[in-house]
């Protein structure tokens, strides 16, 4: 019957929609970067030929990267070579109540950002997170200057060697480095102690015998754990025009020239972004982004310098290195909160994950704020769910009278609809009334779907019992047998005219789902556990009430077998 295989297929595009939402996305709608040109910078320096360096500093190419070649892509694509002038590396500590990071001073650049409060797996407690892992010799926010392609990697001096900041603390950390020939370069570090931006000050001091033009470069590298193929984007990620672009692991090197809000390198839960801030408002930004090797990132900044004889110039801009937590996000800005991937439905899981950290910071247990938001949600839907089961109730009323009507008219295809259609008419029956609600709530499942994947907040947060860790899978998949269990009943409970044949083809759904769920997070299993448990309770008062009956007198089939 037609009612019956459109509730049929709302349930099945529910669930496929619902479950295949992540791979459908990834695979036809990737938010990766298009391949731009090259930007060509053409850097040129007014500077006696062949600047000298100090012992410290080793030119890493003579290439300009405005046009990579192909071997400057197989150079990103392979670990280089550590500077062939023996550099003394020393390394700087920063301490804050939330993270403890390792500077060194070859690029004045992060070796090592450990998160306090966030352990590397729920398993590996007490092993911090660490967000700046290194590729090779490579290391996080290594600064360079490009001068007519030349690069020249500074060995810096720190002006301390450790950094320890209290509740409320604020704190700065200078690299200085100076050339033979007297271009200097200072980069200014200020730590606030509950807060993961660091503010940078880049001031280029030219007391060479003429004006000095080039590029001064921040590089972020960055190498990842392995992992199995996951739907979540790592790697380079940029801000431009208010719209997000992410660079996707099988792009080549992309170059570019754009006023960017901000870039850097990402993963599903952490990131670490420069926001540049141009001495003049809308200057374009150098940018290149690539991956050196399997689950590694890079991007690169540059910004245009000229510097007359006894000058200087200042460069600043944000670093944010740490979790993807949404309030932290917002409050920066730019719209960094579009960093966390919410999926197409974003409007949607933004809202449910404010009310469910809003929940959570009165109940202390984010497992009881996912079942206290569900049933904010099912009140919500309340009047939609009602009738869609009254509709459910009417429908399966007529259906004796719709199979007289098929079986009297199965040869004259248009009086059999007219009279469906009459059917519906004479009893006040809406065909799609059932199925409606079921799919207008479609989208609020998915934006749910993706706040309980994505939201770091729900990282090694524990429920109750064995349940601690909501973005895992239950471990004795006692709550994914539960859902199985729960969706059977209120399947039971529902009201339908399917035929004996539909009927056991429906059975099976809470078998396949119970599978599907297996390995999904603890935190979705109990949103759709609880979600199923107080559908149940619904239908169970809505049908006590009497409240799905039509209220219309039984129909004599018979009639209909026997009309001419």
């Amino acid at each position: 019957m037609k009612s019956d295989k459109r509730i049929i297929l709302a349930i099945v595009l529910s669930s496929v929609i619902l479950l295949g939402y992540p791979s459908f996305m990834n695979k036809f709608f990737p938010q990766a970067m298009a391949p731009s040109v090259a930007s060509t910078t053409d850097s040129t320096t007014s500077a006696k030929e062949g600047l000298l360096v100090d012992a410290g500093t080793t030119p890493i190419s003579t290439q300009k990267r405005a046009k990579p070649s192909v071997d400057t892509i197989r150079e990103l694509k392979e670990p280089s070579m550590a500077p062939s002038v023996d550099v003394k590396e020393e390394l700087v500590t920063i301490e804050t109540p939330l993270y403890t990071a390792v500077f060194t001073n070859i690029g004045a650049a992060i070796k090592s950002f450990k998160l306090n409060d966030y352990d590397k797996s729920a398993i590996d407690e007490g092993i911090s997170v660490d967000i700046a892992k290194s590729y090779g010799w490579k290391n996080h926010l290594s600064n360079r200057i490009n001068i007519g392609g030349q690069l020249i990697e500074p060995a810096f001096t720190a002006s301390i060697d450790a950094i320890t900041l209290k509740d409320g603390d604020k704190k700065e950390l200078v690299f200085r480095w100076r050339s033979v020939d007297g271009l200097q370069l200072e980069k200014l570090y200020t730590f606030t102690a509950d807060d993961y931006l660091i503010e940078t000050e880049t001031r280029i001091i030219n007391e060479t015998p003429s004006a000095i033009t080039g590029i001064i470069e921040t590089e972020l590298t960055r190498a990842f754990d392995h992992e199995k193929k996951v739907y979540y984007h790592k790697g380079a990620i940029k801000m431009v025009d208010d719209d997000i672009e992410r660079h996707d692991v099988d792009d080549q090197e992309l170059s570019g020239k754009d006023d960017v809000a901000w870039l850097g390198i990402e993963e599903k839960y952490f990131i670490t972004a420069i926001f540049p801030k141009p001495t003049v408002e809308g200057t374009p930004i150098d940018w290149t982004t690539g991956v050196p090797a399997e689950d590694t990132a890079r991007v690169l900044m540059g910004e245009t310098f000229t510097v007359g004889y006894n000058s200087e110039e200042t460069y600043k801009s944000d670093i944010f290195i740490g979790p993807k937590e949404y309030h932290n996000l917002k409050a920066k800005g730019d719209g960094f909160e579009e960093s966390i991937e919410f999926g197409f439905f974003s409007f949607m899981a933004k809202p449910a994950l404010v009310i469910l950290n809003f929940l959570q910071g009165f109940i202390i247990n984010y497992g009881i704020a996912i079942i206290l938001l569900t049933l904010i949600i099912k009140i919500v839907f309340h009047p939609l769910t009602k009738h869609g089961l009254k509709s459910m109730k009417e429908m399966q009323k007529v259906q004796p009278q719709m199979k007289a009507i098929k079986e009297r008219y199965k040869d004259d295809k248009q009086k059999m609809n007219k009279e469906i259609m009459g059917l519906y008419k004479r009893y006040n029956v809406n065909p799609i009334g059932g199925c409606l609600p079921m799919l207008i709530q479609i989208p609020v499942f998915i934006a749910l779907y993706e706040v309980l994947y994505v939201a770091i907040e729900l990282r090694h947060a524990p429920f109750f019992l064995w349940i601690t860790d909501l973005s895992a899978k239950d471990p004795y998949y006692i709550m994914p047998v539960l859902m199985g269990i729960s969706m059977f009943v209120q399947q039971k409970m529902t009201p339908s005219a399917m035929d004996p044949m539909q009927a056991k083809m429906m059975m099976l759904m809470p078998v396949v789902l119970t599978f599907l769920f297996l390995q999904f997070p603890a935190g979705l299993v109990l949103y759709w556990l609880t979600n199923n448990l107080l559908s149940i309770v619904q239908q169970y008062h809505i049908y006590r009430d009497g409240s799905s009956g039509s209220g219309h007198p039984p129909v004599d089939v018979k009639a209909i077998k026997t009309k001419s």
